[in-house]
């Protein structure tokens, strides 16, 4: 098997993001080789006319739908949270690090099972102080969403942006 279709076939499958020292080990290749492995499926997928791409999510690559496709697609895929853990999420996110009984305060006492979903999907952590439980969002809370940005100063800038903040 070539290079670049292992590295394909890794992508496909991790259901993840990986960084290229991941996709190393994961394949045995070389970094420059596995590099070189990425540049050209991206070349590939660029020019074919294909749903997929290969897209840099931060330090990491995925194999992904386009954006113009899975706008399309989002009715008929799968949704793994609904919209109002979506807005928890996002409650969280804006105002980390912050605490579970203010959340409930903010959303009301769903807020609870939000949380454990969140906990569940390992989208958050949560810490026990003895002010109570802290929350904040993970890294896979940035993979999930698709989120280039790793620092959550730049996610809070972003979803203030959103809003219209």
């Amino acid at each position: 098997m070539a290079e670049a279709e292992t590295v394909e076939a890794i992508l496909f499958t991790s259901g993840k993001p990986l960084r290229v020292k991941e996709m190393v080990e994961l394949t045995g290749l070389e970094e420059r080789i596995v590099r070189k492995a990425l540049r050209k499926l991206s070349r590939s997928y660029n020019s074919r006319n294909t749903a997929l791409e290969i897209a840099k999510i931060g330090p990491k690559y995925c194999l992904q739908l386009k954006e113009e496709f899975a706008a399309e697609t989002r009715d008929f895929a799968k949704t793994e949270l609904s919209h109002e853990v979506l807005k928890t999420a996002a409650i969280i996110a804006y105002y980390q690090p912050m605490y579970r009984h203010d959340l409930v305060e903010k959303v009301g006492e769903v807020a609870r099972g939000h949380v454990d979903e969140l906990l569940s999907k390992k989208l958050i952590y949560q810490d026990r102080t003895n002010r109570g439980f802290r929350l904040e969002t993970s890294p896979k809370f940035f993979e999930f969403f698709g989120l280039e940005m790793t620092k959550k100063e730049e996610l809070k800038q972003f979803l203030a942006e959103k809003a219209g903040l």
